[in-house]
């Protein structure tokens, strides 16, 4: 039986580069609303995405938030999940030793080609005038659902 977690790899973010992020998608620039908090901008990137092709949204990542406590919504990375390994145990997540950290915790040359493929859409699509820097972006784990089961949860 396939577990109901995965250990996901990807591209992280915190909340004020996120924000700088959408702005660049949408073509603003570094242009944040004080009136907005992250969830504003999260709920910007999903509508942008969920606006896709289907053939395009595909390769736009869906996105998971961290936060410091699960019990409060102090969001301190937002999260673009790449990959996925099956979760066996948390030494996948924190143990050098376990075979299958380095699997999860190393970008491959596939990741980085995937985010700058991803980065070079959005430039070309918004109006070319902003971009996002690759390196503020920081590969990271996070323990999340799986996808076979992620649809029963919505």
């Amino acid at each position: 039986m396939v577990s109901d977690w995965a250990v996901w790899s990807g591209y992280q973010l915190n909340p004020d580069a996120y924000k700088r992020f959408v702005g660049v998608l949408k073509g603003t620039g570094d242009v944040q609303d004080p009136n907005k908090d992250i969830f504003d901008y999260i709920f910007d990137y999903i509508h942008w995405r969920n606006y896709l092709p289907p053939k395009l949204s595909d390769k736009a990542p869906d996105i998971r938030f961290r936060t410091s406590d699960p019990e409060e919504e102090n969001v301190t990375h937002i999260f673009f999940p790449i990959r996925f390994i099956p979760f066996k145990s948390r030494r996948q997540l924190n143990d050098p030793s376990h075979p299958d950290y380095s699997i999860a915790h190393e970008p491959t040359e596939k990741d980085k080609a995937k985010l700058r493929r991803f980065l070079n859409y959005i430039h070309a699509h918004n109006g070319g005038e902003h971009h996002m820097d690759a390196d503020l972006f920081e590969f990271a784990v996070m323990k999340d659902l799986h996808p076979s089961v992620e649809w029963r949860v919505f």
